[in-house]
């Protein structure tokens, strides 16, 4: 049924920094760089639908408050953890942390230039994961908090402008828009699922959150770029199953456990109106701690990683329609095809 208002998230990890530093990210043409970044406001989306229900106004639908007066995270910049289609993740090695929390060892995901839009989102469905109890570090990682800050406010340790984003510098690959989503009129690589004209019968923005945001009118700006970053947990590595071929092949009774983890995890996030969307093998990782699932009475070995496609319905007794759908296709698609990418 719907959730009712709650006075607070259940995980504290995002209501802990306001504001963040990161060494080794960038520098200018002489000098090295410390970059701090400051708390932003994520980027809520639509509803999703399938049957056009009318339902009263969420407020749990809205992003969640910037802390006031939070603690300050101080990160290096280590080692390269992967690439993906909107951004690039990194290792960091905490130098300071004004909370003096026992963390875990930690990530940054870094957007690249033209999808600080769809990193906004991503930090919305990780704060709407944080308002149910027991999935953020659950069967997702931990998250601290979404950071953006315009380059030209950047300077280095002698007062230079950075004209240098290390990681940016390296990227080697450039997604090409979806052909199905090809507008002639507009560059569309920034298009999230629910921004194709073509598709908002699938959505329903009539409280506003999307529209509402300063984020849905934000463009990139080759002159002006925003740096955007996530600090999550750093788990271990994606799922490969080495048992799985193209076209199919029976799956050892151990793999077929792990699988089953899989859809159990994907049963928790769902349950919870989030649909993921991209459920491929390396959008899910290796746990590296043990903590016990409410709903499964055991830890999960995975988690689920990268929302930044994902969509929300909400579940309601008069749109059962919706969750049914959801659900039903969400976990299918563990295992299948699109699954290991074929």
């Amino acid at each position: 049924m719907d959730a009712s208002p709650h006075p607070e998230i259940y995980s504290t990890d995002l209501s802990t920094y306001t504001s963040l530093t990161i060494h080794g990210l960038g520098s200018s043409d002489e000098n090295p760089a410390e970059i701090t970044l400051l708390r932003s406001e994520s980027f809520p989306a639509p509803r999703s639908l399938e049957d056009v229900v009318s339902l009263p106004r969420d407020e749990n639908w809205a992003p969640l408050s910037l802390p006031k007066d939070g603690a300050h995270l101080e990160l290096e910049l280590t080692d390269s953890i992967s690439e993906g289609r909107i951004g690039l993740a990194y290792s960091v090695r905490v130098i300071n942390d004004s909370a003096n929390l026992n963390l875990p060892d930690l990530c940054i995901k870094l957007v690249k230039p033209e999808f600080g839009r769809t990193l906004a989102r991503e930090a919305w469905f990780y704060e709407q994961l944080a308002r149910e109890q027991g999935y953020e570090g659950v069967v997702t990682p931990r998250c601290f908090g979404f950071f953006t800050v315009p380059l030209k406010d950047c300077l280095d340790v002698e007062g230079r402008p950075v004209s240098h984003i290390n990681p940016w510098e390296n990227i080697t690959i450039h997604p090409e828009p979806d052909p199905d989503w090809a507008d002639k009129r507009e560059d569309t690589l920034w298009w999230l699922p629910d921004d194709p004209p073509s598709y908002q019968e699938y959505y329903d923005d009539s409280d506003g959150w999307k529209s509402g945001s300063p984020w849905n009118k934000w463009r990139s700006s080759p002159s002006d770029p925003l740096i955007c970053v996530l600090v999550l947990e750093k788990l271990g590595k994606f799922y490969i199953c080495e048992n799985i071929r193209p076209g199919g092949g029976k799956q050892e009774d151990h793999e077929e456990l792990e699988l089953d983890d899989m859809r159990d995890l994907v049963r928790d996030v769902t349950s919870t109106g989030v649909v993921h969307g991209d459920l491929r093998f390396r959008n899910v990782v290796r746990a590296t701690r043990d903590v016990v699932c409410p709903r499964h009475e055991r830890a999960h070995r995975w988690r689920l990683i990268d929302f930044d496609t994902a969509t929300r319905i909400r579940i309601t007794p008069e749109n059962p329609e919706d969750f049914r759908y959801a659900m039903k296709s969400s976990v299918w698609t563990i295992g299948q095809p699109y699954f290991w990418g074929w």
